[in-house]
């Protein structure tokens, strides 16, 4: 089963570098999309620090539309916390009979993505698309994950204002965790995407993708409000929630299996 994914992904992908390699267009040329970037700094009694990022670029050739996207968020604490007995007591030093207070830092976000996803356009509302993707977020105990997707979509509305989609699809997935065995095998797909301009300088949009196998589920809701300031520059409010099941870290008192990030970025168009 995972020679024959493999093969059908390769066989999308050498399509879709074909057409553009019969004259369609110029690989570095025609991309269009955007960038984000957003970034906290606190000091104080206790210090933390973040960094968000992405870019997304398309190309359309033919009926071929090309799609580049990657992501970083970064993030950093340190704090101060009162030393404990074995016991659950706070340490007290005979010295000054003060409290005894150790500095904590660590990493509180880390996740890095990069992904590609060709699409060909079938009928007015139908097309083709895969997906070749690559994640990392120790945090939440993903060292590396890796998927290779194929499937079909359909938009099952669109005006001039916005459009929904859905894509089903089946593909296989290898993830290394931090801690635990690996969990590979076959997986299967479905995503939505919603998009509207609510008004001339305010957009919504609402996506969800999910990728199951016997090992593992994993799925994402992602929500955004995108507030245009001039033809280059926006403002986007996105709220994230990523579940992954089967991905328990005894070794983090913190483990869990959802995520939540809410983030505030300039968007810069890239056109």
């Amino acid at each position: 089963m995972k020679k024959i994914i493999t093969a059908a992904a390769s066989v999308l992908l050498i399509s879709a570098t074909t057409a553009q390699a019969e004259g369609l267009g110029d690989l570095t040329g025609g991309w269009s999309g955007d960038a984000s970037v957003g970034a906290t700094n606190a000091a104080g009694n206790s210090k933390a620090s973040s960094i968000s990022g992405a870019i997304k670029l398309s190309k359309n050739v033919d009926k071929w539309t090309h799609v580049l996207s990657a992501s970083v968020l970064r993030g950093e604490s340190t704090i101060v916390v009162e030393r404990r007995l074995a016991d659950g007591s706070v340490e007290i030093d005979p010295a000054t009979n003060a409290p005894v207070r150790d500095i904590i830092k660590g990493e509180n976000s880390e996740r890095y993505t990069i992904g590609y996803q060709p699409r060909y356009q079938w009928k007015d509302n139908s097309y083709f698309f895969g997906i070749v993707d690559w994640e990392k977020d120790k945090p939440a105990n993903i060292n590396t994950a890796t998927r290779q997707i194929i499937g079909i979509g359909h938009t099952f509305w669109q005006t001039s204002t916005g459009f929904f989609n859905g894509e089903v699809g089946f593909g296989n997935k290898n993830l290394e965790p931090v801690f635990g065995d690996d969990l590979n095998g076959g997986i299967g797909y479905v995503g939505f995407n919603f998009y509207n301009r609510l008004t001339e300088t305010t957009t919504f949009n609402a996506d969800m993708k999910s990728d199951f196998g016997s090992d593992n589920t994993f799925t994402e809701i992602g929500l955004g409000l995108t507030f245009k300031a001039s033809d280059k520059l926006s403002v986007k409010l996105s709220h994230f929630l990523r579940n992954n099941t089967d991905l328990t870290n005894p070794t983090n008192p913190l483990d869990a299996d959802t995520d939540t990030v809410t983030t505030l970025n300039l968007v810069f168009a890239l056109n």
